[in-house]
């Protein structure tokens, strides 16, 4: 096995192994950090001082320093992810046996942009192994404009505004205004596509996932040669919706709630 020692930080080794010292206490103080890191005090006050700058820390009584609220917040999520990814698995297994394409599923993350937290691998030849934890701007992936296309006005203005619209290849959304016009399309269609917008050749569907909300929770996906996509187009929809609808109905069996039969498009 690979030995990656070498590549470690040791500055952030030493931020991450403070934070490990708040499994048995509550309050941790320069001085203490100090004593059980073996660095210096100065050290350890400055690594406490930026975490809680950053919101993972704040002051507690005195001299100490407790969890900040962005830890927790950081914990639920990887806790929802987790519980959404375990939901949505055996729905994208499905998906890649059907069509043979590789399947992913998709989240939003932070206000714009996706990452793909889960996949399974197609069977065909030519197939797309994307990097699991892949992070783009949302109107750069199919996935990410299937979610964008069922926010709200004021929230698409904001993103609009914010969001980098350089092109990544020919295709590439490159403007707001070109980015709207998809968004009332896919509205009114279901479906979003990545018409070889990250890579030339590829191809990606893909359709929200909601759970019981008017904004989708997630998307799934399904990506291959542009081809062989286009030639199955149909069958691939029909496949994702289905895979969809049976996501759906299983997050609302494990939240207690009932969904809704129809997907509000």
């Amino acid at each position: 096995m690979e030995d990656r020692s070498q590549y470690i930080l040791s500055s952030l080794d030493n931020a991450l192994s403070i934070l490990n010292l708040f499994f048995d206490s509550g309050e941790i103080t320069a001085a203490e950090a100090s004593e059980e890191l073996g660095i210096s005090r100065t050290a350890a006050y400055r690594m406490l001082v930026t975490m809680e700058a950053r919101g993972f820390l704040a002051r507690g009584r005195g001299s100490g320093y407790r969890l900040g609220v962005k830890i927790f917040s950081l914990g639920q999520l990887a806790q929802r992810r987790m519980v959404l990814t375990d939901l949505v698995h055996p729905s994208l297994a499905g998906l890649a046996d059907k069509t043979g394409e590789t399947a992913h599923l998709i989240v939003m993350d932070g206000a714009y942009n996706v990452v793909f937290i889960d996949k399974v691998l197609g069977r065909l030849n030519l197939k797309m192994d994307t990097v699991l934890g892949l992070r783009l701007w949302a109107h750069q992936t199919a996935g990410g404009k299937a979610m964008l296309a069922w926010r709200e006005e004021s929230f698409l203005k904001e993103y609009i505004r914010k969001a980098d619209f350089r092109k990544i290849t020919p295709n590439t959304i490159g403007s707001g205004e070109e980015l709207e016009k998809e968004l009332r399309q896919i509205r009114k269609s279901g479906w979003a596509r990545d018409n070889e917008e990250t890579e030339p050749g590829l191809t990606c569907f893909a359709v929200p996932v909601f759970a019981g909300g008017s904004q989708p929770a997630a998307a799934i996906s399904c990506s291959g040669p542009t081809t062989r996509m286009a030639a199955n187009r149909d069958a691939r929809l029909t496949a994702l919706r289905t895979a969809a609808r049976a996501i759906e109905a299983r997050i609302g069996a494990s939240s207690g709630s009932e969904q809704a039969s129809q997907p509000p498009y």
